[in-house]
């Protein structure tokens, strides 16, 4: 950036070098008495024009501030007339100048005047807009240019992350089919299992559809507990012993909405890392829904001894990282816990 910055000044350096020859090179043919040294001063002061008013117009124009930009410029006009007036006329004016130049004479003229401030700053004022009006375009060409590739990178992104996922679905779509399968064979001489597999199936499915690119991205709270209800009464059938986890509802659970798997994500910490097995502490899933929004508590007994599985946190960063997408600062994940028990809190509030 730095490099660009130095690159694109010292053009600028080049250019008003060159048009200092130019401009000595034109005016010499109407006046044998200019040198090089007048020009050079010259055009020098019609550079602090153009760059002065080139930069009130990013600066102040380009904010939208109007009135600002008008005095401005009526400020600067006024400063730099007085300064032509001293330096063609005044008594500390540059000899340089003086009788070589602009001026024959010493006695002060108004149209001679007004010409010379016309000619300086009318021309670099209409330089200096003109090139702002071509850096504005250039930059807005290069706006949408920038829009254009970065839409071109999301769809061939998505399009990566939607064959990767479709990809990824052919096991389970498979697996699903064999369930359904299983359970045409199974219903009619064990009607037991054959629900047991029709939930499995129904399950599979909401995994499948939760995690597609093009699926919804959050889901009603009503249908998420739904999901975990099933998710449940499939591990009653799994887990050779009984476990112990309440799960309590309270609230209108269709107002609001969570992310697809999350509550199954937690019940799969739950069966990780706690004892659930204690028909006395029992593992809790509280879910309580307001008018604002709900919260979602989960507290459970540690399991003693050596952690079979090792935490790693995957979990419930990744739910983190999903629930602050979907909601941004209306959401909130707390943790608390000791030696013996954890608890972990989820909230959304919507109107705080």
């Amino acid at each position: 950036m730095n490099r660009f910055f130095k690159r694109k000044w010292l053009l600028h350096c080049y250019f008003w070098i060159g048009y200092s020859f130019y401009f000595f090179a034109v005016n010499a043919l109407g006046n044998s008495r200019l040198n090089l040294g007048a020009s050079l001063i010259t055009v020098f002061y019609c550079a602090v024009i153009f760059y002065a008013v080139y930069l009130i117009l990013i600066y102040i124009f380009d904010q939208g501030h109007i009135l600002g930009t008008v005095l401005l410029m009526s400020g600067f006009y006024l400063i730099s007339a007085l300064i032509v007036y001293y330096e063609l006329y005044g008594r500390f004016g540059l000899e340089i100048i003086n009788n070589r130049y602009v001026i024959t004479k010493h006695a002060f003229s108004w149209a001679k005047y007004i010409q010379t401030f016309l000619v300086m700053h009318s021309n670099y004022t209409v330089m200096a807009v003109g090139y702002y009006y071509y850096k504005s375009k250039l930059r807005e060409s290069d706006d949408k240019l920038e829009a254009v590739n970065a839409r071109l990178a999301a769809e061939s992104t998505m399009k990566s992350f939607q064959y990767t996922t479709l990809s990824a679905q052919v096991h389970p779509h498979m697996m699903a089919n064999i369930f359904s399968n299983l359970k045409n064979k199974v219903d009619p001489y064990d009607v037991e299992l054959g629900m047991q597999l029709s939930e499995i199936y129904r399950l599979m499915k909401f995994y499948m559809e939760a995690h597609h690119v093009e699926g919804a991205t959050h889901i009603l709270l009503a249908d998420e507990v739904k999901a975990l209800e099933q998710y449940l009464s499939i591990q009653e059938k799994v887990e050779s012993n009984p476990f112990y986890i309440n799960l309590s509802c309270s609230g209108n659970l269709m107002r609001f909405s969570i992310a697809p798997t999350l509550l199954q994500t937690l019940a799969g910490n739950l069966f990780k890392h706690a004892d659930l097995w204690d028909k006395d502490h029992p593992a809790k899933i509280d879910i309580l829904v307001g008018n604002a929004g709900y919260r979602i508590t989960i507290q459970n007994k540690k399991r003693s001894g050596p952690q079979m599985m090792p935490s790693h946190d995957v979990g419930l960063r990744n739910i983190r990282i999903r629930m602050e997408y979907l909601f941004g600062a209306d959401f909130s994940m707390e943790e608390h816990q000791d030696a013996n028990h954890y608890e972990l809190m989820l909230s959304v509030q919507r109107y705080r």
